[in-house]
């Protein structure tokens, strides 16, 4: 196997997206190392020093794919916008990862043991600094009480994302983002929570 040299962030980049493809062509079955580094034109070890088994790349290839903070934060003057702006561009992924997480969890979770609860709280821990900026930028603009809104709360839109999405394997209508964002995220997000 021919291996092409590589650093740092762009050998990651291109390991996480070996990995991902990876796991739509051949399903979780065939997500292994030595598959992924084969398709990332790289060696074996080179993932082995990265992530100490196949749960923490499986973690690292879904989050970098569909739970990536780095693009720009929406910022656009209002909280509703902001939170709908954000779902939004999250349902893009909607076409094929909630088929795919349903086909991989069961094959997951019987292989690592790790629990349903144990991943959603490591899938949160990605995004929640990004609910927790936008909420923030709406308490300084005065367009909510703040500064104590609960985790819960702030959490609460992709919550609500993900179990759509999962329910109904495909994109979330925009009907019902702009629901989740109008019936429930917004009126809690408003009360005057106690600091």
């Amino acid at each position: 196997m021919a291996t092409t040299r590589r650093r740092g962030a762009e050998l990651e980049k291109a390991i996480l997206e070996a990995g991902w493809d990876q796991l739509l062509s051949d399903g979780y079955s065939g997500f292994t190392f030595e598959a992924i580094a084969e398709r990332a034109q790289t060696g074996k070890a080179v993932l082995y020093r990265r992530w100490s088994g196949k749960e923490a790349l499986l973690l690292a290839v879904i989050t970098q794919h569909h739970l990536d903070d780095s693009q720009d934060l929406p910022d656009t003057g209002s909280l509703r916008d902001d939170v709908l702006e954000l779902l939004r561009s999250r349902n893009a992924i909607g076409d094929h990862i909630a088929a795919l997480l349903s086909a991989i969890l069961g094959a997951h979770f019987d292989d690592t043991h790790v629990t349903i609860a144990e991943l959603r709280r490591q899938l949160l821990e990605e995004h929640g600094p990004t609910l927790r900026t936008i909420v923030q930028r709406a308490v300084a603009r005065g367009e909510i009480p703040g500064p104590a809104v609960p985790e819960r709360v702030a959490s609460l839109p992709f919550e609500l994302f993900r179990a759509e999405l999962i329910m109904r394997f495909d994109r979330v209508p925009d009907e019902t983002l702009v629901d989740i964002v109008d019936t429930a995220f917004i009126p809690l997000a408003s009360l005057p929570w106690p600091h």
